[in-house]
């Protein structure tokens, strides 16, 4: 058997070595400079090796590197490891196609679209990590309308709300937002907090039930007035609320503007027989643009509503679920310090 493998060390090399511990560098730099030390303290090959769980001849490689380089032999030479399959190309075509394609993709589709469309093979989980590092990242999509819109006209209407809502902060007119909604008994599972190794279920109801409507005015920071309907908001429900609002307009004398959106019940005959006599009691109607519902701020109060109050609860019956709602409602006035209001609309109006 041949001498045994030993570095030794000068006190400067040695304390060298001991502050790389502390220094911004790759681990593998930290556990080769421990290698010397160790060998250097009288650690054989064989022990240090156990310690670290490496091969014998990777301990006498790194030792062997330190006789010839000294510390430079620590760092390894550019262009060691796996070749990566993909260039940087690839990955921008993916980013290409997720912006531009009117589909989403998971990444057990995007790795099948490389290899089909560029021949780049890539595994899925491997694929996220990649993306991942690009700021790609999975995330959830919503529902758009932004191809339908007519720009120059939502730049116009823009500029109109724009003035409306500086008239308000002025407290020259009262500004109010319309919108319809709706409610189920089952809620989609979500997420929740729950032990490791289990999954909580949530049980459905015996019947899906019927559809609870919601009609609502919301004035920022003021008030929110609201009806519940079961199926959905018929103009007899909605002319009633906005008669109530005209009578209110016209018994504080001061303009009030229903920003609102271009749906059936908002502009049928019987509805627009009504325009002249509500502007005549000071109420008066703003519609926005077509397919441009992010222009009304009521969207977030449905969201909310929706995902605090509601989400992740089934409801045994529509009366349940009205009640939950009104709850909701009240709930989210309390937080925000603004007034409630539930409007109950006449059985004739609802049916």
């Amino acid at each position: 058997m041949g001498a045994r493998l030993r570095v030794f060390l000068t006190r400067e090399q040695d304390k060298t070595l001991l502050n790389l511990r502390t220094r911004d560098l790759p681990q593998k730099v930290k556990d080769k400079a421990e290698v010397i030390r160790l060998n250097s303290h009288g650690w054989y090959v064989e022990k240090i090796a156990a310690h670290f769980d490496w091969t014998p001849q990777t301990i006498r490689e790194i030792l062997h590197k330190w006789e010839k380089q000294g510390i430079e032999g620590l760092w390894e030479l550019p262009g060691r490891g796996c070749k990566p399959k993909y260039g940087e190309e690839d990955i921008v075509f993916l980013e290409e196609c997720l912006k531009k394609e009117p589909r989403t993709y998971n990444s057990v589709q995007l790795a099948q679209k490389l290899e089909s469309e560029r021949q780049i093979q890539l595994s899925p989980d491997r694929l996220r990590r990649v993306l991942k590092k690009k700021g790609v990242i999975w995330k959830r999509a919503r529902k758009s309308h932004k191809g339908k819109q007519d720009p120059k006209n939502r730049e116009i209407k823009q500029a109109d709300l724009e003035m409306l809502t500086l008239s308000a902060a002025a407290g020259e007119i009262d500004l109010k937002y319309l919108d319809e909604s709706g409610f189920c008994m089952w809620s989609e599972p979500s997420y929740t907090y729950y032990q490791r190794g289990e999954q909580k279920h949530l049980e459905q109801t015996k019947r899906r039930g019927r559809r609870l409507s919601i009609i609502g005015l919301i004035q920022h920071e003021v008030s929110f007035v609201y009806g519940l309907v079961i199926g959905g908001v018929n103009r007899k429900s909605y002319i009633q609320m906005m008669e109530q609002e005209a009578q209110e307009a016209e018994k504080n004398g001061r303009i009030r503007v229903i920003v609102q959106d271009n749906g059936p019940i908002h502009r049928c005959k019987e509805v627009q027989q009504l325009w002249s006599k509500w502007e005549s009691q000071n109420l008066y109607i703003f519609f926005l643009p077509k397919y441009c519902s992010e222009m009304n701020p009521i969207e977030l109060e449905w969201q909310h509503l929706k995902k605090d109050e509601l989400s992740g609860q089934m409801f045994e019956d529509e009366l349940d679920l009205a009640y939950a709602v009104m709850n909701g409602v009240k709930a989210r006035g309390e937080k925000g310090q603004y007034s409630t209001e539930r409007i109950k609309f006449n059985e004739h109006t609802s049916s």
